[in-house]
């Protein structure tokens, strides 16, 4: 199946792209009344509501905490140094932004796969949310959200048992960072359910045990970034 130029695979495939002309005007769901359904989250960054807390507070890069997965590889050719002068910039760092800590993602500098493990049930429809601002040298698509799909039924594995790095994943979705109407210099929110993407790109697979297990943000695989390019991500969000 194709929409809107997304290219999906099979629930055995597990990698499915947005290519350039995907925009994440196509994702945002309408906010609407939403039940309580059943949802398992860590107990690690989960507030009052049941809320997920992702990327709200800086951890070590180097030593991210548990459920977390940080891989990042500096460009040899990109000789530009880290802000203390000395050693040469990675490609993720955290910075405080506009009164907001951030974490700073330039592709240009080298490759970064940042992700947390998770365990949702997407028929619950919990909402994602995060906010993200591009500086004036960066692109949609220089950095891409991705989010991991699984079926409760393939293979053996625990309910609680999240485990350590990036899991089995069925299915893949990589959506651009970005939208061409939005200036650069201004934060911008993005807010959609789960539910109603799933459903949007595989209507024919079964839903009632598929969960989300993993939600990260990887190098843009569709064009070169420039080395000054930055898309500053915070506050990532899963909600019911």
């Amino acid at each position: 199946m194709s929409a809107s130029g997304l290219q999906t695979g099979t629930p055995t495939q597990n990698r499915s792209l947005f290519t350039k002309a995907r925009l994440f005007a196509s994702l945002i769901a309408v906010a609407g009344a939403l039940g309580v359904g059943s949802c398992t989250l860590p107990d690690a960054g989960v507030d009052a509501a049941g809320d997920l807390k992702l990327l709200y507070a800086p951890f070590s890069l180097s030593n991210p905490p548990r459920y977390w997965s940080v891989k990042q590889r500096p460009f040899g050719s990109v000789q530009i140094r880290n802000e203390n002068g000395s050693g040469l910039a990675e490609p993720l760092a955290w910075q405080d932004k506009d009164g907001r800590i951030a974490l700073a993602a330039r592709p240009g500098v080298g490759f970064f796969e940042l992700g947390r493990r998770t365990n949702v049930i997407v028929l619950a429809s919990p909402y994602l949310s995060f906010d993200w601002q591009l500086n004036s040298t960066a692109q949609i698509g220089d950095v891409e959200l991705v989010l991991g799909f699984r079926q409760q039924d393939q293979g053996s594995w625990s309910e609680g048992d999240l485990g350590s790095g990036k899991p089995p994943i069925d299915q893949l979705v990589r959506i651009p960072v970005g939208q061409p109407t939005v200036r650069y210099g201004e934060w911008q929110r993005e807010y959609f359910d789960l539910s109603t993407l799933y459903r949007r790109y595989w209507p024919d697979e079964p839903s009632d045990e598929v969960r989300l297990v993993w939600v990260g943000i990887t190098s843009g695989a569709e064009h070169k970034p420039a080395v000054s390019a930055i898309t500053y991500m915070t506050h990532i969000l899963l909600s019911r």
